[in-house]
This record gives C-alpha cells, structure tokens and sequence, in this order.
C-alpha cells in the first residue's frame, strides 16, 4: 500500500515523513547508495571526495517536498533515462547553500544560494554542483502549464527578490508539516503552483525576459558566486579572471545594479538563504560576518532595506526539522509517478 492509499477500513494513512542518511556509511560506498537508493530522475558521478547525503522527505500524498543536503557531484538527466521513465514533471528547487552550474539542454546555467531554478524532467541536463543544501519540489507539467503556458522553464532561474514568496511558502511547508491533515494538500499544491506563476509574472516584467544572458555574464555571474565570500571579491579580479576588460565587466553588469552592487546583493540573499536554513546551524551575528557585514547593526539595516524584514523576523519563518532516526527512504519518484 503506498502511502496515499487507504486501508481496507477506509481511514487514510497519515503524512509522511522518512529520512535518508549516508552517515554510518563507509565513505568508500556512499555515494553509490546515494545513486541506488535514492536517485531515479537523475544519475550523478564525480563525487567529491568525503562525499555524504542526508534528505528528508515530507510526503503529503502525491505531493512532496524534500529538504536535501549534499556533497559536490556531477548530476546528469540523459535522452536514454528521459525516454526509459517517460516522467514529464518540473523540478522547483530552493538552493539554501552552495551552487550549481552546468548545462541545461545546450543552455548555459548557472545557480546560487538565495536563488530558486527549475528543471523540466522531459529534456536533458548536466549539473555540476558544490557541496549543497536545497528545498524542492516536483510538479506536473499540467498543473504548471495551466498558470505559465508558452514559456521555456527549463534551465530558468529566479532571484530570491522575485522569488520571495514561493521561497517563503517552499519553508513554511516544511515547518508546519507536522500539523498539516491531508484534506490541505490539494490547497498546498495549487498554492505552489500559483505562487510559482505569480514569480513568473514579476519576472516577465523584466525587460530582459525570455533573452539569454551573455556567456560572458555568466562565467561572470558564476564566478562571482564561487567566490562570493572572498573578502577580495571585486570588478578588477573579475576582470583578470576572466580576461575581460573594465569597461565590458560594468557593462554586462549595468542592468543588475553595477558589479559591486550586484555583489554585495548576492551576499544578502546568501544571508538569507543562511536564515531560512531548516538545522539553524549559525547566529545572526556568524552569518553577518561571514556575509562580509563589518557588524550586525549594518547588516540588520542592510538586510531590511533589501527584503523589508528584520534577520530575526525572517528566522522565525525558518522550517523546524528536528533529527529523527533514520527510517526507509521512498524513492523520489514514488509520488510524481502517481500525480
């Protein structure tokens, strides 16, 4: 019996959780039980060494959300793996932390913390990430299509200003999740999907919308999140890194508020990212500092004059999920195989 069907009495199961953990794994078979146990969509390669996973996953029917952190992999989506499992959904994932760059069906890409991407599971990709910990969420292609039809979505990445809403909505889902009954899921999925749509439509604002940005923009852009917490982060080591000029590095950066701006703004949705991390692992003050902010006053007001919120305000907003012991993950394909 899956876990949305109901018993022979007719009372439903209840939501579910479990817990998938490489921890008292031999580092030597980690990521192999990683890939059997938990990957079906996708396949990954290239571990990084002291490679380890920890995912949980919040069933609510046949929707589910997954809080999931890993070490650097390669992962990768072929014509082959599209063809055999025929699923035809979107991936929305939230990146917490770390980054993913690599090539979405000949389509450049590139993704930082703060930063909400969405990958279509019926054309192929190659993503190259760091260590990481991501919020995602699979989604029919039906119910997508019907609020943002006509637009390429695979591959896209929305900023953490665009994407606030769905952002806050992804979180609080998984920190209510243990008072959440199953006659709200329906309400919960529509609602991801609308918020998903009401992004999409802040974005189509933008007068860049639907155009690719330069290669250059994003070695640039992919850079800058690599080293995003170097404190000598600035245009004239991008310049050099790159092998751009000045004058080209401020113009590709003119329309995201300069280089300098656009780096300091990546900072605060680093720190907002931090924030709204499930384990609260670190102080508003550690993440201020780490963030580059010479104390947390400058950084509370810095941090309120981009979102409209205080640090402490957003962390309340933060998922709770406290440690439970390990038990049998279900594969991630279980719940969008019967959407």
């Amino acid at each position: 019996m899956s876990e949305t069907e109901t018993s022979s009495e007719g009372a439903r199961q209840p939501l579910a959780r479990t817990n998938f953990s490489t921890r008292n794994v031999p580092p030597e078979e980690r990521h192999d039980l990683y890939r059997r146990e938990v990957l079906v969509a996708l396949d990954a390669c290239d571990p990084e060494p002291g490679f380890s996973a920890d995912i949980t996953s919040l069933r609510l029917g046949p929707h589910a959300f997954y809080v999931t952190e890993t070490g650097g992999q390669t992962l990768f989506r072929t014509a082959e793996k599209i063809a055999d499992d025929g699923l035809d959904h979107y991936i929305v994932q939230f990146n917490i932390a770390g980054s993913h760059t690599g090539d979405y069906d000949g389509v450049t890409f590139s993704a930082g913390p703060g930063e909400v991407q969405i990958c279509d599971l019926s054309r192929p990709l190659v993503l190259r990430s760091t260590a990481v910990k991501v919020l995602s969420t699979f989604l029919p292609r039906a119910h997508v299509q019907a609020v943002v039809p006509d637009i390429d979505l695979h591959g896209m990445v929305l900023d953490g200003n665009r994407a606030g809403l769905l952002i806050e909505h992804l979180t609080s889902v998984t920190r209510w999740f243990p008072q959440l009954i199953p006659e709200t899921l329906p309400g919960i999925t529509r609602a991801t999907v609308e918020l998903l749509g009401a992004c999409l439509a802040m974005e189509a604002g933008r007068a860049d919308f639907g155009v690719r940005e330069s290669p250059v923009l994003l070695r640039a852009r992919g850079y800058v999140e690599h080293n995003l917490l170097e404190p000598s982060l600035n245009p004239a080591r991008i310049s050099e890194a790159l092998g751009v000029s000045r004058s080209t590095l401020y113009r590709l950066f003119e329309p995201l508020g300069g280089v300098t701006g656009y780096i300091w703004e990546r900072r605060l949705h680093l720190a907002r990212a931090a924030l709204l991390d499930p384990k609260r692992a670190r102080r508003i003050s550690e993440i201020a500092f780490q963030c580059g902010f010479s104390s947390e006053a400058h950084f509370s007001r810095s941090f309120r004059k981009a979102f409209n919120i205080r640090p402490s305000d957003l962390r309340s907003l933060q998922p709770s999920l406290a440690d439970e012991p390990d038990s049998p993950f279900s594969r991630w394909t279980e719940a969008v195989r019967s959407a």
